[in-house]
């Protein structure tokens, strides 16, 4: 039976929900985050889209549009709608687009084509594949260049979702978490809530700051933490995206994603 937390929402007349996950970082574990949230969608069945408007550095397999196609179970020959904008440079998308947009004092104003065309790719997926939610992964964190000599919170408000922080679990998150937060409601951004991955194999790297940051920072500014996820070496086994999908199936995660409040 279908959980009533995660049951469909929409019509062939109504917009999906669009959920824009925001990292406070680059490696913060944006696709790690969003894979498992397919999973845990899918799992509770919740039909959910991802999307990546630009991402940059090599393809193959292990690239992060790839992973977020593989863990909602879509053709690989879905990428170039999936992904509309690539880039080969490891950088962010914006300078490996047009670098002088950025440096050259005399640069034109942004060029709100590339938003346009990501914009179009989206509407195209939403209707192709009609998600009741749609899983936008941005790139890096929020203040980072994107084509056309824009940044993201133009994409953030371009796209009309709402932003879920995602943030690296460790050393160094309660600041980068408070300064995206303060800089989302600035811009006029309520997110739900964030949620924290677990990026370093805990039996390598010893770091006791992971056991307090996600109540420093729900007392900090009052937004709660969605969930932790854990360290996996590998999610692409089946073993470990089983058990993602089953400890993200909380329905009170999806609740709160999905604007819904929680009813004991």
């Amino acid at each position: 039976m279908l959980d009533s937390a995660l049951a469909p929402r929409h019509t062939s007349r109504v917009r999906p929900k669009r959920l824009f996950l925001v990292g406070t970082d680059t490696d913060c574990g944006k696709t790690a985050v969003t894979c498992a949230l397919l999973r845990s969608a899918r799992r509770g069945g919740l039909k959910a889209l991802p999307f990546k408007p630009a991402a940059s550095g090599p393809e193959g397999p292990e690239s992060d549009p790839a992973r977020l196609l593989r863990a909602a179970e879509i053709s690989q020959l879905e990428l170039p709608l999936l992904c509309p904008l690539r880039y080969e440079p490891p950088l962010a998308p914006g300078i490996a687009d047009e670098p002088a947009r950025f440096l050259d004092a005399s640069a034109p104003a942004p060029d709100r084509a590339p938003i346009e065309r990501a914009l179009a790719a989206l509407h195209n997926a939403e209707l192709r594949h009609r998600p009741d939610v749609t899983l936008i992964e941005g790139a890096g964190g929020l203040h980072v260049p994107m084509p056309g000599g824009t940044w993201l919170p133009e994409w953030l408000t371009a796209f009309a979702a709402t932003p879920v922080i995602v943030g690296r679990l460790g050393l160094g998150t309660i600041n980068h978490t408070l300064l995206t937060i303060d800089a989302l409601r600035a811009a006029g951004h309520e997110p739900p809530g964030f949620l924290l991955s677990q990026t370093r194999d805990p039996g390598v790297t010893d770091d006791p700051s992971r056991a307090d940051n996600p109540r420093i920072i729900e007392r900090a500014r009052g937004l709660p933490c969605l969930g932790v996820l854990p360290y996996v070496a590998d999610e692409s086994t089946r073993a470990p995206a089983e058990a993602l999908a089953r400890e993200w199936h909380a329905p009170t995660l999806w609740e709160r994603l999905l604007g819904e409040p929680h009813t004991a």
